[in-house]
């Protein structure tokens, strides 16, 4: 058996507020621009600021702060139920993500209710919300002069950036999605979605290197996740050495704060999966995936806490895109085409960079493997594992039908069905 595991290795008023989704809502009404997450707070953002091109400024950094918020939640959302955190506490607001096994009835399914800046994980909400407003956005600014908005296209490039990985992230945690009252579709969908707002984004960024990158990278991702891994390698390629997109949060309030620093290393209520615990390559610990035996247990259980060194602070920054997520992409191209030594290259510069030996192998088999090792290490935490799981087949840990810690055995589901709030009232989508 091939062990992959590391570490062994829309505006329709009959819409229920409690999902308060921004396709469903009148822009004000929401609750995440009631209440914007910040880095630097934006003022309030009010319907009207849609057709007022004085605001777009603004509206851009709204979609920014709502992405920043979304990801976080959603990074440690996916590490749950993909397998790099576990529940430490026996809390049912978190057990029900590690478990496997997913609510989707009524307006309390756990990732249709939950929001930023709550204590649990989230997910469809405030991922639904990002993706409306940046959508929103880019109808307005598409409608906008330059003489209206100096700064048109770069706004636009940046919106279209953040639209195309809240498409992306739609896709790789939903089993299928549906968008301003469409019909269910596939995450394929979702993911040729991405693919267009990044090459709007790509269209539009001109000179700005970071969100010509970000773009890069976004698209790459998305391709891969279509099995287009020859056109993906191509936009791959692009993407420089050296390049990192940082998303930065502070310590100030729970809508800004890294939450995998908060449940886990302030809070004890996750620990870091068994699996990425004492990470090694040839006898060498991976500092890729640092981790640390706190000494105690989670309140109320005897689960050792282990946190994650990556996150130390409420203000740790969570990397988005970077230069190694691409040249995994491109090694998984040139292995799927019979470019292994390519391949084995890749891995090795990687290994280099961060005090590893280098790797060797002229199998296939092995390489893939190795390749699956180099994402979780490289990616452990920022939100891809769960598509991994799902896109390289990669089995389950602890297998289906293992007791968990608290009752009840941990289930297959990694990933999320439209929740009951989405087929209630959406009418072309049924339950």
């Amino acid at each position: 058996m091939r062990w992959y595991i590391i570490g062994s290795k829309p505006l329709v008023s009959r819409l229920a507020p409690t999902l308060a989704i921004c396709s469903t809502f009148l822009l004000g009404a929401c609750n995440a621009l009631d209440d914007l997450l910040t880095v630097e707070a934006p003022s309030r953002v009010e319907a009207s600021d849609l057709e007022d091109p004085a605001a777009a400024g603004l509206l851009a950094k709204s979609v920014a702060n709502e992405f920043r918020c979304t990801l976080t939640h959603y990074a440690m959302a996916s590490a749950l139920t993909g397998m790099e955190m576990a529940d430490a506490i026996n809390s049912a607001s978190l057990t029900i993500w590690d478990q496997r096994i997913h609510d989707t009835s009524g307006f309390g399914s756990q990732y249709a209710q939950s929001d930023c800046g709550g204590g649990a994980p989230a997910l469809y909400l405030p991922l639904s919300r990002t993706r409306w407003l940046a959508d929103q956005v880019l109808a307005s600014l598409g409608a906008w002069t330059v003489a209206e908005v100096p700064d048109k296209v770069a706004l636009e490039a940046e919106v279209a950036a953040y639209a195309g990985y809240s498409y992306v992230l739609f896709g790789e945690s939903m089993c299928s999605v549906t968008f301003d009252l469409g019909p269910e579709q596939t995450p394929a969908d979702a993911f040729q979605l991405a693919v267009d707002r990044f090459d709007q984004s790509l269209a539009a960024a001109g000179s700005d290197t970071q969100i010509l990158n970000l773009a890069r990278v976004g698209k790459a991702r998305a391709l891969l996740n279509l099995n287009m891994k020859a056109e993906a390698e191509a936009v791959a390629l692009l993407v420089p050495a050296g390049f990192v997109f940082d998303l930065q949060y502070n310590n100030a309030e729970n809508a800004t704060r890294n939450k995998a620093y908060e449940m886990n290393k302030r809070d004890s209520e996750l620990t870091v999966a068994e699996t990425y615990r004492d990470v090694r390559f040839a006898g060498v610990p991976d500092p890729r995936v640092a981790v640390t035996d706190e000494g105690i247990t989670g309140s109320g259980t005897t689960i050792p806490i282990w946190t994650a060194d990556k996150y130390p602070l409420g203000d740790s920054p969570i990397q988005l895109a970077t230069w190694e997520e691409a040249q995994l992409i491109v090694a998984e191209a040139a292995l799927a085409d019979g470019r292994l030594q390519e391949a084995v290259d890749i891995i090795t510069a990687l290994h280099t960079n961060v005090g590893l030996p280098a790797f060797a192998s002229t199998d296939a088999d092995e390489i893939l493997d190795q390749i699956i090792y180099e994402r979780q290490a490289e990616l452990f935490l920022e939100g891809h594992h769960l598509q991994d799981i799902k896109r390289l087949n990669i089995p389950l840990f602890p297998p289906t039908g293992t007791d968990l810690p608290f009752g009840g055995s941990y289930g297959d589901e990694v990933c999320f069905e439209l929740p009951a709030i989405e087929f209630l009232n959406n009418p072309n989508v049924s339950g």
